[in-house]
């Protein structure tokens, strides 16, 4: 009796969450995988069990060249984020120990500052009437703006990565709250470096982390479109921004849903690759 009712009120908690994921994410997902077979008639959406959506997206030389640039800017910033996001979190857990509830809760803020404002606080600070380039002129060091900082694949990299370091950081210091400080303070008692101690002992430890982040970070880039756009030029979209495109402006919905469910199994089977070869270099 008592078991029966400790799971009745164990499946009456997971009711809301459960609603709420269904109706809100399993739903649509349903909807749009329906609208990818969907032939387009005069503009307009007819139901129908069609293939061509999906050859036309793997076929067509734009969404090949949109898809391989997206894959390389996603692992660049992948690469960087984690080169930075380690350092963090290490310097969190072993560094700063004392404050490191503070400097946490301080990364956690920085998730819920607006995104839209952050884009327009980097065209702010890389325009022309920018920061940097009034600070470089001011210093003589420029005679006239530098036109590249913004409206360019630099822009672009920069505002990802600041956006996408804090979902690095937290994944891999929740890993290493499961490494010891005393196992840290043996490795340089035994003559290691601390360098040396983070490579050889904190990394091994906290890989679980690092290959959640590396996950976060790879995904969201991929699924990226709202940064090119304000940030980047011309040849500087992804794939996501084709996305955009087919339902924005051409108004080819099902050839917009068949790009964009080719995009989420790419992104579950490179996510795979990723953590998958990752594994095999930690064994």
């Amino acid at each position: 009796m008592f078991d029966r009712r400790r799971r009745l009120v164990a499946w009456l908690q997971l009711f809301p969450g459960s609603v709420y994921f269904t109706l809100l994410f399993l739903v649509p997902l349903a909807g749009l995988l329906a609208m990818s077979f969907f032939r387009l008639v005069d503009f307009d959406p007819v139901p129908a069990f069609v293939l061509s959506n999906y050859v036309e997206v793997l076929t067509t030389s734009i969404h090949v060249r949109l898809g391989l640039r997206t894959i390389q800017v996603a692992g660049i910033l992948t690469v960087i984020v984690l080169l930075v996001s380690f350092p963090c979190a290490y310097v969190l857990n072993f560094v700063f120990r004392a404050k490191r509830q503070l400097l946490y809760f301080l990364i956690l803020v920085s998730l819920f500052g607006g995104y839209i404002v952050r884009i327009y606080a980097w065209r702010s600070i890389l325009g022309r009437q920018g920061v940097i380039n009034q600070t470089l002129l001011g210093m003589g060091f420029i005679d006239e703006p530098i036109r590249y900082l913004l409206n360019s694949m630099f822009a672009v990299g920069a505002s990802l990565v600041n956006f996408l370091i804090p979902l690095g950081v937290l994944p891999i210091y929740a890993a290493m709250q499961n490494v010891s400080p005393h196992v840290i303070e043996a490795a340089r008692d035994l003559g290691a470096s601390r360098i040396r101690a983070a490579r050889q002992i904190v990394l091994p430890l906290s890989m679980r982390g690092v290959r959640a982040a590396t996950a976060f970070v790879f995904i969201a880039t991929l699924g990226e479109w709202v940064t090119p756009r304000l940030l980047g030029g011309t040849n500087d979209l992804l794939i996501g921004n084709r996305i955009e495109f087919y339902f924005g402006q051409s108004l080819e919905w099902p050839q917009g849903a068949a790009l964009a469910m080719t995009l989420m199994v790419a992104m579950g089977v490179f996510a795979y690759i990723i953590i998958s070869l990752m594994k095999r270099l930690t064994r």
